[in-house]
Protein backbone atom coordinates (compact mmCIF):
# COMPACT_ATOMS: atom_id res chain seq x y z
CA UNK A 1 0.00 0.00 0.00
CA UNK A 2 1.48 3.08 -0.63
CA UNK A 3 2.12 6.10 2.10
CA UNK A 4 -0.55 8.47 0.61
CA UNK A 5 -3.27 5.86 0.75
CA UNK A 6 -1.71 4.83 4.30
CA UNK A 7 -2.24 8.80 5.39
CA UNK A 8 -5.26 9.01 4.14
CA UNK A 9 -7.10 6.52 5.88
CA UNK A 10 -4.62 7.43 8.89
CA UNK A 11 -6.46 10.70 8.63
CA UNK A 12 -9.83 9.18 8.54
CA UNK A 13 -9.09 6.98 11.59
CA UNK A 14 -7.78 9.84 13.74
CA UNK A 15 -11.09 11.73 12.59
CA UNK A 16 -13.32 9.07 14.24
CA UNK A 17 -11.31 8.50 17.43
CA UNK A 18 -11.88 12.72 17.90
CA UNK A 19 -15.45 12.80 17.18
CA UNK A 20 -15.99 8.85 19.01
CA UNK A 21 -13.08 8.58 21.70
CA UNK A 22 -11.95 5.07 22.36
CA UNK A 23 -12.58 2.31 19.89
CA UNK A 24 -11.91 -0.88 19.46
CA UNK A 25 -10.43 -2.40 15.97
CA UNK A 26 -13.70 -3.90 14.80
CA UNK A 27 -15.35 -0.61 15.52
CA UNK A 28 -13.17 1.86 13.47
CA UNK A 29 -13.22 -0.55 10.86
CA UNK A 30 -17.10 -0.39 10.67
CA UNK A 31 -16.88 3.25 10.76
CA UNK A 32 -14.53 4.43 8.41
CA UNK A 33 -15.37 1.39 6.14
CA UNK A 34 -11.69 0.60 5.45
CA UNK A 35 -10.64 -2.71 5.12
CA UNK A 36 -8.68 -5.00 7.62
CA UNK A 37 -5.43 -4.16 6.22
CA UNK A 38 -6.04 -0.53 5.98
CA UNK A 39 -6.96 -0.18 9.51
CA UNK A 40 -4.00 -1.84 10.63
CA UNK A 41 -1.37 -0.63 8.45
CA UNK A 42 -2.65 3.22 9.29
CA UNK A 43 -3.04 2.36 13.23
CA UNK A 44 1.07 1.56 13.08
CA UNK A 45 2.08 4.75 10.93
CA UNK A 46 -0.48 6.72 13.38
CA UNK A 47 1.39 4.65 16.21
CA UNK A 48 4.93 5.74 14.73
CA UNK A 49 4.16 9.05 14.93
CA UNK A 50 2.53 8.67 18.88
CA UNK A 51 -0.78 10.21 17.70
CA UNK A 52 -2.64 6.72 19.42
CA UNK A 53 -2.38 4.44 22.06
CA UNK A 54 -3.20 0.90 21.66
CA UNK A 55 -4.84 -0.69 25.42
CA UNK A 56 -5.44 -4.30 24.76
CA UNK A 57 -7.89 -6.00 27.00
CA UNK A 58 -8.02 -9.52 26.99
CA UNK A 59 -8.81 -10.44 23.16
CA UNK A 60 -10.00 -6.99 22.22
CA UNK A 61 -7.67 -4.04 21.39
CA UNK A 62 -8.87 -0.49 21.70
CA UNK A 63 -7.72 2.32 20.26
CA UNK A 64 -7.00 5.91 21.79
CA UNK A 65 -6.24 8.99 20.18
CA UNK A 66 -3.48 10.88 21.79
CA UNK A 67 -3.00 14.93 21.62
Amino acid sequence: MELEKIQTAATAIAATLEEEGIMSLNEIQEMTNLEEKEVLMALDWLKEKERVELLPAGKVVSVMLVF
